[in-house]
């Protein structure tokens, strides 16, 4: 080879530019705030709708319990185990769905999976106001919890689509106020509907049909509001579409450029992180169904009447909701294991006390503690997930096997609340306390492993220039430009 050509070489070896994966873009002082503008821009198109529908899911799913306390036992006849499979086949249904439901969101547009999904959950809930007996209802039940389980982990996914890691945990935790604001908006609105006289109805049906029709109209709009991807989106200028895009890029990648395939699948549920993030998540989750799904049958245990727990039961999401506002105010500024830990500890206090103790209204306000912690913690064990998989499909992977293992909660706890175990439900509180024990430990080891891993490969520099960008990008979390977060 001629000396020109070598030198012609080397200019093009160095003029090549570099692979930038996992790593935050540095932005001027002028990109500083026109990604504000961005971001604004983004939250009023993306947060609203989705944390709407989410309400309406959580309504769909938790007002089972209101209707327990309101006839739908003596109304159907249900036996001791028809009484506990209306809830845990809800769930088992729901766990089975969620993977592949996220693996068919990257086959469909996000506008039309979501719209399409929550239409068909609303009409099966409409539906549960019109059978006659046990065996009907539980069917669709679990036609309710298959539809339903597309929503959370692909919204978890799908914000992934347009945030950076430094920006998921604020709308995360935006997303998951969705969770007190259910009870708070759900509990009364139960009650509402069940003193509502409709004729050839009985209390319990009147709550499925009304919630069920206002579910519909909410699903069937969202098709025109739920924007897709920000590199396809109309509403950024030239020079805002550029800025966004360039720094997803940089991080996680583009989720229109993301696909499925089998070997990232199976890669991501080998990882055995994902899974201690998942018994994690089922500690945390499980603290919050216990008292989204059974607040009134557990206040009703006090000595309430029907009606009256049904009203009661939004304390622990009335306080869940300043747990979250908490969080909203502190998650840019704490470690998410720290947060997660101080939670937790709030839920065990309020649980312990609410559980153990004989006083009607101090076990009100403790359990009302115990709401604090336990819906805050939801966003907080998710949000920390999410940013630490690496790449976008992999953090959808995550994100469903996560929420399907942690809904396990959901098929275990309702046999354990049912009529027999009442009025202390001493087995059902032992396991909520314990597990979210067991929580808080399984967080503290996994942050030292992380702080281990970033402090490995800050001193262990390793050159990835003789791979693409396919390939360096297909190492997700194992890029050693990638650094977790604690």
């Amino acid at each position: 080879m001629s000396k020109y050509s070598e030198s012609k070489v080397g200019i093009d070896l160095e003029s090549k530019p570099p692979i930038n994966i996992n790593v935050s873009s540095e932005l001027t002082e002028e990109e500083s705030i026109l990604i504000k503008k961005c971001l604004m821009k983004m939250d009023l198109r993306i947060l609203p709708i989705v944390i709407l529908i989410y309400i309406c899911a959580l309504m769909d799913r938790s007002n089972i319990g209101s209707a327990l306390v309101n006839g739908l036992k003596e109304g159907l006849n249900l036996n001791t185990t028809e009484e506990g499979n209306v809830t845990s086949m809800f769930y088992i249904f729901y766990i089975l769905c969620e993977t592949p439901s996220n693996i068919l969101l990257k086959k469909f547009k996000p506008h039309a999976w979501f719209a399409f999904i929550g239409c068909g959950w609303s009409i099966a809930c409409i539906g549960l106001a019109f059978v006659k007996n046990g065996a009907v209802f539980v069917v669709l039940r679990c036609i309710l919890g298959a539809l339903e389980a597309g929503l959370t982990p692909g919204i978890v996914g799908y914000l992934a689509y347009w945030y950076t890691r430094s920006e998921i945990g604020f709308r995360m935790t935006l997303f998951f106020s969705a969770v007190p604001i259910s009870g708070i908006i759900g509990s009364p609105l139960a009650a509402l509907f069940a003193s509502i006289n409709l004729k050839g109805f009985y209390k319990f049906q009147n709550i499925f049909l009304l919630e069920g029709v206002l579910t519909l109209a909410i699903c069937f709009a969202s098709f025109f509001l739920i924007r897709d991807y920000p590199d396809q989106a109309n509403f950024f200028t030239p020079e805002e579409k550029e800025l966004v895009v360039r720094r997803l890029k940089n991080e996680q990648g583009m989720a229109s450029e993301t696909h499925a395939s089998f070997k990232q699948t199976i890669s991501a549920m080998l990882d055995w992180k994902m899974w201690v993030f998942a018994v994690i998540f089922y500690g945390l989750n499980n603290a919050y169904v216990v008292l989204g799904i059974f607040a009134p049958t557990l206040i009703k245990s006090f000595g309430y009447d029907s009606i009256q727990s049904t009203y009661l039961a939004i304390i622990p999401n009335a306080v869940g909701l300043f747990g979250t506002m908490f969080v909203l105010s502190q998650v840019d500024k704490r470690s998410y294991v720290s947060l997660i830990c101080f939670n937790a500890i709030i839920s065990i206090i309020g649980y312990s006390v609410a559980s153990f103790t004989t006083a009607p209204v101090l076990r009100l306000v403790f359990i009302g503690i115990a709401g604090f912690g336990s819906m805050a913690n939801i966003p907080l064990s998710l949000s920390w997930m999410s940013v630490n998989q690496g790449g976008i499909y992999k953090g959808m992977i995550a994100s469903a096997l996560v929420v399907s293992f942690g809904s396990i909660c959901g098929v275990v706890s309702p046999r354990l609340y049912v009529l027999k175990f009442k009025p202390h439900y001493y087995i059902g509180n032992f396991v909520t306390i314990f597990a979210i024990v067991l929580s808080v430990i399984l967080s503290i080891v996994l942050s030292l492993y992380f702080k281990a891993q970033n402090r490995y490969r800050d001193s262990n520099p390793v050159d990835l220039s003789y791979m693409n960008e396919s390939e360096q990008r297909g190492l997700n979390d194992k890029h050693p430009n990638f650094r977790y977060k604690l």
